[in-house]
């Protein structure tokens, strides 16, 4: 079983004994998420009793719920767990390297009470993260059929929702189009941005669209992607060193406007 203690309001204090089953697990969980709402940011003390055993739909349980509030890592300050179970320890300190962002502890029985001082202490508030700066940046251009954009950073689902919004105006256009695209610092991709509803259905309309695609600065991975795809579609893809990038602009037809200072 699994018995709350008395503790801090930024800390959830649990006693583990007896056999640890799947309806414990869910009940210490929903008190866990409801002390997070409460406060924010806390801390957890986790004392185990020498006697606790197992059962099986407890430790499946205990996983799933795990993976389920993965995203409540960073209201977790620190983790006090008292145990003299060397197993035991083993695996907190192992889940305290996994999850590398909670400070956990691993206290013999004997320190109990200095386990608990230790976990409650106040968490300092969680930071607010920086809001990140586009990763797509759109260029003038010379032609009203030539659409050209810029991608440096990590891209996100905000980055890509924003260029299918630029870009829509230029599907609605009778004639079709060309892009040009400067890669110059890509750092990676949310797996979320490219399955936006949106981009979905603009890429099922491209390839009667887009006439020519340049890229320019593609990486080894994208030129490999263009030259499998390349033969079985009908917009025609072409790949540019960055010291080609004038070339570029020729074959789409145009080139990048300058802004007015």
């Amino acid at each position: 079983m699994i018995e709350k203690l008395e503790s801090a309001n930024h800390l959830v204090a649990f006693r583990i004994s007896g056999s640890l089953t799947a309806e414990d697990v869910v009940a210490a969980n929903k008190t866990v998420e409801d002390a997070i709402e409460a406060e924010g940011r806390i801390s957890l003390f986790v004392e185990i009793d020498a006697a606790m055993k197992f059962t099986l739909q407890g430790v499946l349980k205990d996983i799933s719920e795990g993976i389920k509030n993965w995203k409540y890592l960073d209201k977790i300050y620190r983790t006090a767990v008292v145990t003299d179970h060397k197993w035991m320890a083993a695996i907190a300190r192992i889940e305290g390297l996994v999850f590398s962002g909670i400070d956990l502890k691993v206290f013999p029985s004997t320190e109990r009470a200095k386990a608990m001082v230790w976990a409650s202490e106040v968490p300092p508030p969680v930071e607010k993260p920086e809001e990140p700066t586009p990763s797509i940046h759109f260029l003038q251009t010379t032609s009203d059929n030539v659409f050209a954009y810029e991608v440096n950073g990590r891209v996100r689902e905000r980055d890509i929702k924003n260029a299918v919004e630029q870009m829509k105006p230029f599907f609605a256009k009778q004639d079709k189009i060309n892009v040009l695209a400067r890669v110059k610092g890509l750092s990676g991709f949310d797996i979320l941005a490219f399955i936006d509803d949106d981009l979905i259905r603009l890429k099922f309309r491209a390839p009667a669209k887009i006439e020519k695609y340049a890229v320019v600065g593609a990486k080894p991975w994208m030129r490999n992607l263009v030259e499998l795809f390349n033969p079985i579609i009908s917009t025609e893809i072409r790949t540019f060193e960055a010291d080609e990038e004038d070339a570029a602009w020729e074959w789409v037809g145009a080139s990048q406007a300058l802004l007015p200072e």
